[in-house]
């Protein structure tokens, strides 16, 4: 735990004043609810990014309020959301809303009892289904192109790699974009590996480590092993033996970045989006003409899908808490629309000729 959450979640005994009359026994009071609040998510195991994020949005919401924690009302919600919210994302309010509403969970829970004893009024939290922001889903369709399309891509995309001015950096976009449509890794993952993180002799076809998986609701990162399919691991040879050495950096050194800048550090995700954009505009055909890392990931999942993966598999893979997540990903993929209609016109047609 951070030193500042770890000095808040010092508290006292929270049932100590037994009087709230006093602003300042109030103040206090409140300030150990805050406290304990904190000392819970940590104990419930999410990050202190999270805890920190937590904290502020419920601060910020009793500062709008103007009244203790146990006095806010649903009332102080809507106008906290309608008008000291106004000009925010819609995404941000939804996350302070279930912040605000994690807090007076906690609230309801565990002080119930004791603030109801001490100031007589029963504490609810002010976030309810009439205030609570919609959630807008995802209702863009990031449409992958087809595995044909995609081959093409790559192949002109190799053969240019001889001609490119910084040829190393133009063969590590390169690398990168190929293992995020051989085997789904995010952006993040990619510039996050390391060479130990390469295991060549696991399993019959080579793992790869991936430490830094996205992680859900304030988890933190979620690892995973990844197998090296289709010509991943193909990939990473040519990368380590013939590439990877062009860089000045020392690459036997412990933990010696997978996929270096120019100067030996970790690249960022935006370095690797950028030229990735820029190779597909110079040699994508078809009806999508942009790329990004997670369309290649997208890309990834409808292909492997489309050749006969589970979706479980699929989903282990692409290291998706949720099944619902992974079936955005294939889509694309589906045929059960198709195969259904063909199904019912062949039925319509046996009841035809049967009569």
């Amino acid at each position: 735990m951070g030193s500042d959450l770890a000095q808040l979640a010092a508290i006292r005994d929270i049932r100590s004043p037994r009087s709230l009359d006093l602003a300042e026994d109030a103040a206090d009071y409140q300030e150990n609810l805050l406290a304990e609040f904190v000392l819970a998510r940590s104990a419930h195991g999410v990050v202190d990014a999270t805890v920190r994020g937590d904290l502020a949005a419920v601060e910020e919401f009793l500062a709008f309020a103007g009244v203790w924690a146990w006095e806010v009302e649903a009332i102080h919600a809507d106008r906290f959301l309608a008008i000291g919210q106004r000009g925010k994302a819609v995404r941000t309010r939804q996350i302070k809303a279930g912040r605000i509403a994690a807090f007076y969970r906690f609230i309801e829970c565990r002080y119930q009892g004791e603030i109801a004893e001490l100031t007589g009024r029963t504490v609810m939290s002010p976030i309810d289904p009439i205030n609570r922001p919609t959630h807008t889903g995802e209702f863009s369709v990031r449409v992958p192109p087809s595995p044909k399309e995609l081959a093409a891509f790559f192949s002109s995309w190799r053969e240019a790699l001889v001609d490119a001015r910084k040829w190393r950096n133009a063969a590590r976009t390169y690398a990168m974009s190929r293992l995020a449509g051989e085997v789904g890794l995010r952006a993040a993952e990619l510039c996050g590996l390391r060479l130990d993180d390469c295991h060549f002799d696991h399993g019959p076809l080579g793992k790869i480590h991936v430490r830094l998986g996205k992680g859900a609701r304030g988890s933190g990162p979620r690892e995973r092993l990844v197998p090296m399919l289709g010509d991943a691991r193909a990939i990473l040879v040519w990368w380590v033996t013939e590439v990877r050495g062009c860089y000045e950096d020392d690459f036997e050194r412990p933990r010696a970045v997978l996929f270096p800048s120019e100067r030996g550090g970790l690249i960022t995700p935006e370095a690797f989006r950028l030229p990735l954009k820029a190779a597909a505009k110079a040699h994508l055909l078809g009806p999508v003409r942009e790329l990004t890392p997670h369309v290649l990931r997208h890309a990834c999942a409808s292909r492997l899908y489309a050749d006969g993966l589970s979706l479980v598999a699929v989903q282990a893979l692409l290291g998706h808490r949720w099944l619902t997540t992974t079936m955005v990903y294939v889509h694309v993929a589906s045929d059960s629309i198709e195969a259904e209609y063909e199904a019912a016109a062949i039925r319509a047609a046996d009841r035809f000729v049967t009569r």
